[in-house]
């Protein structure tokens, strides 16, 4: 009835949404620490946001998911 691509893809894409806004909030966690100003405080939340999607999308190609890039 369900496809396995097809739940796998939703959860890839809900967990890369979640992924985002803790990287955001880890970003600006460390920009408030640091004292960074606005530009560099998103340039790290971007970096960090980025990997954590990257890093979902390689663990969903090797657990077999037909994840589009």
């Amino acid at each position: 009835m369900f496809d396995k691509n097809a739940i796998g893809n939703v959860g890839i894409m809900v967990a890369t949404n979640t992924a985002l806004f803790t990287g955001l909030d880890l970003g600006q966690w460390i920009a408030d620490t640091l004292a960074l100003w606005a530009l560099p405080a998103n340039i790290v939340a971007a970096a960090i946001a980025t990997t954590f999607a990257i890093g979902l999308t390689a663990a969903g190609r090797m657990i077999g998911l037909n994840v589009p890039a």
